[in-house]
C-alpha cells in the first residue's frame, strides 16, 4: 500500500516540479529561438551549432544546480528522486546503451533478436535488479554484495570488476558523445574531446549520482524533443507514420527491407544464437550504471514504479527512433535512386565525407569523387541504383530534417539529443568507477573514519583522473563503442549476475561467493579463448553464459560443503531482502 506523502515530502516534490518546469521552459524557449534564427536566414553552421551548445550548457548547469556535500545525496541522490523522473533517467541510459547498435552496422546480427535481447535485459534491470538494489539500502552493487557477504577478498574483487565495467561504459559513452558532437557541428575532434570532458566533470563532480540521474532525465527530454518535433511536423503536414502496428505498414516494410539490404551490403552479417540473447539479458539486468536511477528513489516500491515508467519511455523512444529512421530511409531513396552523383545534396556529400553515408562502396568527399567511384562499378549507367548507396543508423536519425527540408534547427536538435545521451552514459560509467574506488574501496576498506569532506574529495579526484585519462585515450584513436558495451555486458553476465543470484541463497557465505567470482572470471577467459576470441559475437555470448552458469554453480555447490546456520547473517539478510519493510543496511556515516 502506498504511504501518504508528508508535508515535507510535498514541499520537496513541489520544489522538484518547479525546477523541472523552469528547466523545460528554458529549453523550449532556447529551441524556439534557434528555430526562429533558422527561419530568418541565419548562417546554417551557426544554427547547427546552437542546438548542441544549448544541450551542453544545460546539462552542465544541471550538474552545478545539484551540487552537494552530503553523502546520501552524492552517492544516492538523497533518495529523493520521484519515480517519474527516475524512470526518464533509466530510459535515457537504456537508450544510450542500445543506440550504437542501430542498423545498419557492418557485420551486424539480426536486428530483431538484438533488440529483443536488450528489451528483456532492460525489463530485468527495471523490475528486478533496480528494486533489489534499492531494497538493501546499498549505494552500489559492491556495497550490496559486501553487506551480504562480509569478505574482504570478495569486496576487493567485486570493486575491481565493477570499476572495469564502469570504465568500459564510460569510454563508450565518451566516444559516442564526441563522435555525435563532431558530426553534428563539424568541430575538431581534439576540441570536442576536451569540451565533452569538461561538461562531464560539471555533471558528475558537484552532485554525484544526483547529477547523473537529473542529467539523464534531461537527456531523455532532449532526445524525445529531437525525435518527436520533426515527426510531429511531418504528421501535421500529412506524412504517414511508417510503423508496423499503428501506422503505414507498407511504408514500414519497404523501409525495413532497404535497411536490411544496407546491413547486408555493409559486411557479412554475423549470426546471433541463444547464447548471445541470454548473455545480453543477464548482463543488462545487473549492469551497475543502468541501476543508478533506482538507488536514488525513496524505497523499493518507488524503484519498481520508476522501472515501469522507464520501460514506458523506452517504448516511446524506440517507436520514435523506428519511425524517424523509416521516414529518413524512404526520403533517402527518393533523393538518391535514379539521380546522378553530381546531383546529390551537399548534406549527403558531407555525410559521405564523415563516414555516415556510403556511395558506391566508399566515402567520397566531393560529387566528382562520387562520380568517379561509381563509374567503375559493373552495370553502372550514370545514375545511382539502390545498391549503390547505404546509410548508417546515426545518419538516418540526424539526417531526417535535412532530407525532408525541415531545416538546420531540427537537425541540430536531433544531434543535441544524441550528444546528451552519450554524455549521460559516460557520466553514469564514471560515477560507477568513482563510487567503487572512492566509497567501496577507500572508505569501506582503507579509512572508515574519514570525514565526509575527505571522502567526497577522494571520489571527485578519482573522477577527474578518470575523465582526463579517458580523454587522453580518445585523442589517440577512436575505440569501437559497440565492442566496449558488449565487453561490459559480458563481464557483468559472467561475474556480477551470479553473485546477485547467490545473494538471495541463504546458505551461501563469503568464501562461497569469492569462489564463484574467481570461477566466473577464469571460465570466461578460457571459454573466449576456446571459442575463438572476441571477434565472434556468438562465441563471446556462449562464453558469458557458460561462465555465468559455472560461477553460480560453484558458489551454490560450495555452500553445501559447510553446515547451514539458521541464525546466520546471510539468512537474516535474505529474509529481510525478500520480506522486510525497511532497508537492510545501516545508514552510512554522513548519510
Amino acid at each position: 500500500m502506498k504511504k501518504p506523502l508528508t508535508d515535507e515530502d510535498l514541499l520537496v516534490r513541489a520544489a522538484i516540479n518547479g525546477r523541472v518546469a523552469f528547466t523545460t521552459g528554458a529549453f523550449a524557449t532556447a529551441a524556439a529561438l534557434v528555430a526562429l534564427l533558422d527561419r530568418v536566414g541565419a548562417p546554417p553552421r551557426l544554427v547547427a551549432i546552437l542546438g548542441p551548445a544549448v544541450a551542453l550548457v544545460g546539462l552542465a548547469a544541471v550538474g552545478l544546480l545539484v551540487r552537494t556535500m552530503r553523502i546520501s545525496r552524492f552517492y544516492a541522490g538523497g533518495r529523493a528522486v520521484p519515480a517519474t523522473y527516475a524512470g526518464l533517467a533509466f530510459a535515457s541510459l537504456a537508450a544510450g546503451l542500445f543506440l550504437p547498435f542501430l542498423p545498419p552496422v557492418a557485420g551486424g546480427p539480426p536486428f530483431v533478436l538484438l533488440l529483443g535481447s536488450f528489451a528483456c535485459g532492460s525489463v530485468v534491470a527495471a523490475l528486478v535488479g533496480g528494486p533489489l538494489l534499492r531494497k538493501t539500502g546499498a549505494f552500489s552493487i559492491p556495497d550490496l554484495i559486501a553487506g551480504r557477504f562480509p569478505n574482504l577478498a570478495l569486496r576487493l574483487g567485486v570493486v575491481a570488476v565493477i570499476a572495469a565495467i564502469g570504465l568500459l561504459i564510460a569510454i563508450a559513452g565518451y566516444e559516442a558523445a564526441v563522435d555525435a558532437l563532431v558530426r553534428a557541428t563539424g568541430a575538431r575532434r581534439d576540441i570536442a574531446v576536451w569540451l565533452i570532458g569538461l561538461v562531464l566533470m560539471f555533471i558528475i563532480a558537484p552532485g554525484g549520482v544526483a547529477g547523473v540521474v537529473w542529467a539523464s532525465a534531461g537527456a531523455a527530454g532532449l532526445l524525445l524533443a529531437g525525435l518527436g518535433l520533426p515527426l510531429g511536423i511531418l504528421l501535421v503536414g500529412g506524412a504517414g507514420l511508417p510503423l508496423p502496428l499503428v501506422g503505414d505498414r507498407a511504408a514500414w516494410d519497404g523501409a525495413l527491407a532497404r535497411m536490411t539490404d544496407w546491413n547486408t551490403h555493409a559486411g557479412s552479417a554475423q549470426t546471433i544464437g541463444a547464447g548471445v540473447i541470454v548473455a545480453i539479458v543477464l548482463g543488462i539486468g545487473t549492469l551497475a550504471p543502468l541501476l543508478a536511477p533506482a538507488t536514488a528513489t525513496s524505497d523499493r516500491a518507488n524503484a519498481r514504479r520508476a522501472g515501469f515508467a522507464g520501460l514506458f519511455w523506452c517504448l516511446v523512444i524506440a517507436a520514435m527512433t523506428a519511425a524517424s529512421m523509416a521516414l529518413a530511409t524512404l526520403a533517402l531513396d527518393g533523393s538518391t535512386i535514379g539521380a546522378r552523383p553530381e546531383q546529390l545534396s551537399t548534406t549527403i556529400i558531407d555525410a559521405s565525407r564523415s563516414g555516415l553515408f556510403e556511395i558506391c562502396g566508399g566515402h567520397p568527399a566531393t560529387a566528382s569523387a562520387a562520380r568517379a567511384s561509381c563509374a567503375g562499378l559493373p552495370g553502372y549507367s550514370g545514375v545511382l541504383r539502390g545498391g549503390d548507396v547505404a546509410a548508417s543508423g546515426q545518419y538516418l536519425l540526424l539526417g531526417l530534417s535535412d532530407l525532408r527540408g525541415l531545416g538546420e534547427a531540427f537537425a541540430g536538435l536531433a544531434g543535441a539529443g544524441l550528444i546528451a545521451i552519450g554524455l549521460v552514459i559516460a557520466a553514469a560509467g564514471f560515477q560507477s568507477v568513482a563510487t567503487a574506488l572512492g566509497h567501496d574501496a577507500f572508505y569501506r576498506v582503507r579509512d572508515a573514519t574519514a570525514m565526509t569532506s575527505r571522502r567526497l574529495a577522494v571520489t571527485r579526484l578519482l573522477m577527474l583522473i578518470a575523465v582526463i585519462g579517458v580523454g587522453a585515450l580518445l585523442l589517440g584513436g577512436m575505440p569501437d563503442t559497440r565492442a566496449l558495451i558488449g565487453l561490459a555486458i559480458v563481464f557483468c553476465a559472467a561475474t556480477i549476475t551470479p553473485l546477485m543470484a547467490l545473494s538471495i541463497w541463504p546458505r551461501a557465505e563469503g568464501a562461497d561467493a569469492a569462489a564463484a567470482l574467481l570461477a566466473g572470471l577464469a571460465t570466461a577467459e578460457v571459454m573466449i579463448y576456446f571459442f575463438g576470441g572476441v571477434g565472434s559475437l556468438d562465441a563471446v555470448g556462449k562464453a558469458a553464459v557458460i561462465a555465468s552458469a559455472v560461477s553460480f554453480l560453484t558458489g551454490f555447490g560450495a555452500s553445501f560443503i559447510h553446515s547451514a546456520d539458521p541464525t546466520s547473517q546471510g539468512g537474516a539478510f535474505v529474509h529481510g531482502m525478500l520480506r522486510g519493510e525497511k532497508d537492510l543496511l545501516n545508514p552510512d556515516k554522513g548519510a
